[in-house]
């Protein structure tokens, strides 16, 4: 119904301007003395002009906000507008003014005249264009408020008291000292850690991305503690750029990881997963592989991924129009990337 409001309300907008140009405009001069057709000539602007906007409005701004490619928007915005300018000048000069008699302005006076309703009409359209992002922007924070106090109410009646938690990874760590087993016992202080991060620090806008990858480690070290010795399972990180002072909103990464291990991991062959995170031009970019199985330790897995379209809706609301994120197949290997624009 909304939609369909919005139709009329353009269809009336646009009808009010073209009444107002053919029959109150002072503007038409020696027009109005001819016996050519001038509701023709003011239908043709009408026309070229709704091109300006609908076209400015629906595809060059939204392009310019999902690629933030500003310098690449504002030449073909001006080169466009200028060419269509020309354009319909022509058009003026050499055939609509041709219908009307007593007629002397020039190409020159016609190209004044649309630049000026032109670029009225241009700033109109970028209004409507940024206008109309800010309100989806807007839908958005609000759809993940939403979402996150739905997530927190869930939590609060489900959760364990993380106090409680932490003392009891603490008498298993005591323990498993007192009976010297230090693989186990690092084990523990890595889940204590995962734990405490996970309930503490992700409480945060954003961290340090350098905590976020210690994060990561500490979840395949926990993990690596599940495989047999003689499983070949190989997990690689590499991290390439400068992290101490780059900060991202928390647990975006983890998804890509868990997923690589649930579905990448076969123990009775060889599973190779690489995890390489690189910081480059102030932008992330983080790249997970691993093969495709369909057994993981022994249990068929019938899920169908990692929760790709939660995390997309949380992309698009905390990194708006600057992040891509893509996942392909190459030979039974699963590829996942995600690039952000970190400022």
């Amino acid at each position: 119904m909304r939609k369909y409001l919005e139709i009329i309300i353009h269809l009336l907008i646009w009808g009010t301007g073209y009444f107002i140009m053919s029959t109150l405009s002072g503007s038409a001069g020696s027009f109005r003395q001819g016996e050519g057709p001038y509701w023709a000539a003011v239908l043709f602007g009408t026309l070229m002009n709704m091109g300006v906007f609908y076209t400015t409005a629906f595809f060059l701004v939204p392009g310019m906000l999902r690629l933030k490619k500003r310098k690449t928007f504002i030449i073909l915005l001006i080169l466009g507008f200028i060419g269509v300018c020309l354009l319909e000048s022509y058009i003026d000069y050499s055939f609509v003014s041709s219908f009307f008699i007593e007629n002397e302005a020039t190409f020159i006076v016609h190209f004044f005249q649309n630049f000026l309703v032109g670029f009225i009409v241009l700033l109109a359209s970028l209004s409507y264009a940024l206008f109309n992002n800010w309100v989806e922007n807007e839908k958005l924070k609000r759809v993940l408020l939403e979402e996150k106090l739905s997530t927190e109410m869930a939590f609060l009646k489900s959760k364990i008291n993380p106090h409680f938690l932490f003392n009891v990874l603490n008498s298993f760590y005591a323990k498993t000292l007192k009976h010297n087993v230090p693989e186990l016992s690092d084990g523990l202080l890595k889940l204590a850690e995962l734990t405490r991060y996970m309930v503490y620090e992700t409480n945060e806008d954003k961290v340090l991305l350098e905590r976020e990858i210690r994060h990561l480690k500490n979840f395949i070290e926990v993990y690596q503690l599940r495989i047999a010795e003689e499983d070949d399972v190989n997990i690689s990180f590499d991290v390439i750029g400068d992290i101490q002072t780059v900060k991202i909103c928390p647990m975006l990464l983890i998804p890509f990881v868990e997923n690589a291990i649930k579905h990448g991991i076969n123990p009775q062959e060889k599973s190779e997963i690489n995890i390489l995170i690189e910081i480059k031009q102030n932008k992330l970019y983080f790249k997970v592989t691993n093969p495709i199985v369909k057994v993981t330790n022994g249990i068929v897995d019938t899920s169908s991924g990692f929760g790709l379209g939660n995390l997309k809706t949380r992309l698009a609301i905390l990194y708006p129009n600057t992040h891509t994120i893509k996942t392909t197949t190459e030979k039974d290997v699963f590829i996942a990337q995600l690039n952000l624009q970190l400022n």
